[in-house]
């Protein structure tokens, strides 16, 4: 049996895309009959949920511990990324995120391992500096690396790491969690929140200047011109919330928002079918922090959504232009209005995108379709090793 060992910088239940990807290959390895151990942080999530959640896995997985110090703290995780490879003793390990990949290039070197690295491009976003030296020291010396998008693998030869082969593996979507609910269940539940005749706009991810939120509100009024009769909703951990409350108090928009901060499977499955229309407007930071694909958008698409999404990002790649959502530049709140207009004035242009649009996220962005694109590049990887 093969042994795949994961190492990631965040790992479900908390949210996070970096988690959601690697829980999900985690997930499907161990489907395909592959030995599947995980090494990573569980945050955001309270003890009792996680241990419910680990309890349920049909792998092992090792949490690696926080510490008050953050030196202490990096001590730590690498003596048990140690210590768990020593005793797995694994065919191949996975590391993804940026301290993830930094340990398992260090301690890969004491070991005849061959390592992949994932890039989602948050790691590659840091073009220069000490991070920048140490990302691209650690990367070239990885055996294969894995972008989700090929934005992010733009960046990646922009670093200077080119010493492993790279090719891109776009993300998936849990077609087992996220789907169309029945109208009248969705009917229910909008006329339970008093959004009858409303428009609903939604976002999913932290609420994060990265993560854009901002746009769609200053979008807001030059849509509330037209169609007074919109909603904004946000779910996901509301980091600055008090900050867009602010921001909409002073556009006069205030009651036109709705935070729903992190919740549940079941929740989101609700918003993502309840919503009219996905938004997305992530953008890229001062720092060189990007979106490298947006796991939000297949998801939303899986359940009929259609999506506005900005450029200039991995976003692109998740939604075809003028077919299943439209795009729009980064921090450009008119135009993303404008957007927005063109699809609450055409219902039946939207409801062709939401049918496109699901129909080729069914049909090629499950995490099934995706899990089997990383066995079949492991299988190849391990044989050349051997």
């Amino acid at each position: 049996m093969k042994r795949i060992l994961f190492i990631s910088s965040e790992f479900p239940p908390g949210p996070g895309g970096i988690g959601t990807h690697a829980f999900q290959l985690a997930q499907y390895h161990s489907s395909q009959g592959w030995n599947v151990h995980v090494v990573s942080p569980q945050n955001y999530a309270e003890e009792k949920e996680i241990a419910a959640f680990n309890a349920n896995l049909p792998f092992r997985i090792s949490r690696l511990p926080s510490a008050a110090s953050r030196l202490l703290q990096s001590m730590l995780r690498f003596q048990t990324i140690w210590r768990v490879i020593r005793s797995f003793n694994p065919h191949l390990v996975l590391a993804s995120g940026s301290h993830a990949i930094w340990v398992t290039a260090i301690i890969l070197r004491f070991h005849k391992i061959p390592w992949v690295l994932v890039g989602h491009g948050t790691e590659f976003g840091v073009q220069s500096g000490i991070r920048a030296r140490i990302t691209r020291l650690a990367g070239n010396q990885a055996h294969m690396v894995i972008c989700v998008s090929r934005y992010t693998q733009k960046a990646l030869l922009t670093l200077g790491i080119k010493q492993p082969p790279s090719l891109v593996i776009h993300n998936g979507a849990d077609h087992t969690r996220f789907y169309q609910l029945p109208d009248h269940e969705v009917a229910v539940f909008r006329a339970a929140q008093a959004v009858e005749g409303q428009f609903v706009l939604l976002t999913v991810g932290s609420v994060t200047n990265r993560k854009g939120q901002e746009v769609v509100i200053k979008a807001l009024p030059r849509i509330i011109q037209e169609f007074p009769n919109v909603q904004y909703w946000m779910a996901g951990l509301p980091n600055k919330q008090s900050e867009l409350e602010a921001l909409a108090r002073g556009l006069g928009v205030d009651h036109h928002l709705r935070f729903w901060g992190r919740i549940h499977d079941e929740a989101l499955l609700m918003l993502y079918n309840a919503c009219d229309l996905f938004v997305m407007t992530s953008r890229q930071l001062s720092d060189g922090d990007f979106e490298g694909y947006g796991i939000a958008v297949i998801e939303a698409a899986l359940c009929g959504k259609a999506a506005v999404v900005s450029d200039n990002s991995g976003l692109t790649e998740a939604v075809q232009h003028d077919y299943t959502g439209l795009l729009v530049p980064q921090n450009e709140p008119e135009q993303t209005a404008e957007a927005i207009l063109v699809l609450i004035k055409d219902p039946q242009k939207r409801a062709l995108f939401e049918a496109q649009s699901r129909k080729n996220a069914i049909e090629h962005q499950t995490w099934e379709q995706v899990g089997a694109r990383y066995v079949k590049v492991f299988n190849q990887l391990l044989a050349k090793e051997n």
